[in-house]
């Protein structure tokens, strides 16, 4: 809980004056995160996974790779692309993350939502936009490419685990991969000032999306999850009803507690000790020059 006790101590920081510059901000989280769902989710359906649920019940193996460094070097590039302007965070529990360790107001993290739920929706629809012309034709043993074709990418969990089992496999994902960007584009005494945090943080997804893929299909971001699942939704309730199991809160409640687990870590591994003990060295010096002054404490109550 010190993440929290740390909020309610210290101020908010004051990012949300200059409106102007918090629209241009959001604007183009929104523009990246849609760029970065958009080219994500195509690798799913341009080499024909099903993710989760497909690619754990026979899909092979070697389709996963492609995804996973689709989303990883994305990240990377976007990154470096606009870290500098906004963060670059393309991920609400990202963003929830830097809320929790007082990098961003609560406002700005209010409004980097608005823009990374819309840009993986407006992303979502292009994928599908660009890939209409493959519902129907013959594809497996299926005989169709499904429309929409491949889900656009979407989440899903395997028949062969429980969703408790989903559950924590999205949970230890993000948490692996919200660790790194905590400790290297956040830690001050690391990497951060150089110019390269953003190669661990994408080798991390990389890493997490081949684990994952086969199993839940890999959300750790809420927003990559809630696009393709939604323009699912649009299209027919058939789609809906797959995409949005009884397993669909795994993928918000373990991203986002993830979060709350990185930031507390985070508090553990910022506690200076050191300091601390300068500061307890200090009062038992100050305390011996009292006593000191005034004939010590023991030997006053031993007059009494």
């Amino acid at each position: 809980m010190s993440s929290i006790l740390a909020l309610m101590k210290n101020p908010a920081p004051d990012d949300t004056s200059n409106r102007k510059k918090l629209i241009k901000q959001s604007l183009i989280e929104f523009v990246a995160t849609t760029v970065f769902i958009y080219f994500g989710t195509l690798s799913a359906v341009s080499t024909g996974t099903k993710l989760g649920g497909g690619s754990g019940s026979g899909e092979d193996v070697g389709r996963v790779f492609p995804i996973a460094f689709s989303f990883g070097i994305s990240i990377m590039c976007l990154a470096y692309s606009i870290g500098h302007i906004t963060g670059g965070h393309m991920n609400p529990a990202v963003s929830f993350l830097m809320f929790l360790q007082g990098q961003i107001s609560l406002t700005k993290m209010m409004a980097y939502w608005v823009a990374q739920f819309h840009g993986a929706l407006l992303a979502s629809a292009l994928v599908w936009g660009s890939v209409k012309s493959l519902a129907g034709d013959d594809k497996g043993e299926d005989g169709t490419y499904n429309n929409p074709p491949f889900q656009l990418g979407a989440t899903t969990l395997s028949g062969d685990i429980s969703t408790g089992n989903g559950f924590l496999l999205e949970l230890m994902g993000s948490f692996f991969f919200y660790f790194v960007i905590s400790q290297t584009a956040l830690d001050k005494n690391g990497i951060s000032k150089s110019n390269l945090p953003a190669i661990p943080i994408g080798f991390s997804l990389v890493v997490v999306h081949i684990c994952l893929i086969p199993f839940t299909g890999c959300g750790v971001n809420p927003a990559r999850t809630f696009g393709p699942a939604m323009v699912n939704c649009m299209s027919s309730k058939d789609n809906c009803d797959i995409v949005f199991g009884p397993w669909w809160w795994i993928y918000y409640v373990g991203p986002f507690s993830a979060a709350f687990l990185v930031a507390e870590i985070t508090a553990l591994i910022n506690w200076d000790v050191d300091d601390e003990k300068k500061y307890d060295d200090t009062k038992i010096s100050d305390g011996d020059e009292q006593n000191n002054e005034s004939g010590g404490v023991d030997v006053q109550f031993a007059n009494e």
